[in-house]
């Protein structure tokens, strides 16, 4: 199934806050919201390409055990704390599946395949996503200039 896949999507909810947002393509493309803490306030979305294989080491790490839940809902019968919800998604050639879990911050967290398949996506985007955020904030100093003052660099 590996091979098939040409994107892969994350989506992290704990409560209401979404606190982890990652798309990596095959082909490059990047996207990333927060970190996955339950208290993240990381609101801005980075959108991208990278020339490093990410997807590529994603795919190389992940167990193929993790898709063995495709497919599935899953929602722990005992929450405790706030709802987290957390869909990862696989699209590919031929290829639209994916599954969700639901359980409670305070509560059992999803199987180790799930954790890790979602504790690397962050690892190994986390480069990027600190790359990305430094740049915001040099473009944002840059903006805080007056329009008359153009000249000034």
């Amino acid at each position: 199934m590996k091979e098939k896949i040409n994107n892969t999507l994350i989506d992290l909810k704990v409560g209401k806050n979404k606190v982890l947002f990652i798309v990596l393509g095959k082909d490059g493309s990047i996207n990333r919201k927060g970190n996955g803490r339950a208290d993240c306030k990381d609101n801005d979305l980075y959108i991208g390409i990278t020339k490093e294989p990410l997807f590529a080491e994603l795919m190389e790490k992940t167990s193929d055990e993790l898709f063995e839940f495709c497919g599935k809902s899953y929602d722990h019968p005992e929450k405790k704390g706030r709802q987290c919800n957390l869909k990862i998604l696989f699209n590919g050639d031929g290829l639209d599946t994916g599954f969700e879990m639901i359980y409670g911050e305070l509560s059992q967290g999803p199987p180790d395949q799930v954790a890790e398949y979602v504790i690397n996506s962050v690892k190994l985007t986390e480069p990027w996503f600190q790359s990305m955020k430094k740049n915001n904030v040099s473009n944002q100093e840059d903006t805080e200039r007056k329009w008359w003052q153009f000249w000034k660099s």
